[in-house]
């Protein structure tokens, strides 16, 4: 017998169960191995992505969706434990930057292996070919819908 073809509710429901369950597996073994948050974690990747240059607090802040007291409590966290460091910004003066330190590196490095693994054996292994596009495809329209709503482009 096959199946009807799934409503947008179970389709949503399908989503929302999903990403729940896949986060909370992630956080669990970046704790129970890396001593880390998925929260720290997605700080620590965007940190990691600024490269050399580093990444102004405002502009992290909107990177991992944090507001600027949970930013900051995270970085004090981070600081704390040798895996993050806030420089002063060299092109004003004014400002600071935040930058991995030399453990944060090796740390991150660590934790980004485990996230790409665990990915990697519960969501990607198994996706047939074309279906990578099509998420690729759903989840880039539906951030250029929040971005633009966000903007106040949408009623």
């Amino acid at each position: 017998m096959t199946q009807p073809p799934p409503t947008r509710a179970t389709a949503w429901e399908a989503y929302f169960t999903t990403t729940s369950r896949l986060s909370e597996r992630l956080e669990r073994e970046l704790k129970r191995h890396c001593s880390l948050s998925l929260a720290e974690y997605n700080v620590l990747l965007q940190v990691s992505r600024s490269g050399e240059e580093g990444i102004r607090p405002a502009t992290l802040a909107r990177q991992v969706v944090f507001s600027p007291s949970r930013l900051t409590h995270t970085l004090h966290r981070l600081q704390e434990r040798g895996l993050v460091e806030r420089r002063r910004c060299e092109t004003d003066g004014r400002g600071e930057e935040i930058h991995l330190s030399a453990q944060g590196r090796t740390g991150f490095a660590a934790a980004a292996g485990l996230h790409r693994d665990v990915v990697r054996r519960l969501v990607l292994d198994d996706l047939v070919p074309g279906e990578e596009a099509v998420l690729e495809r759903v989840f880039t329209r539906i951030a250029h819908r929040l971005d633009e709503d966000a903007r106040g482009a949408r009623p």
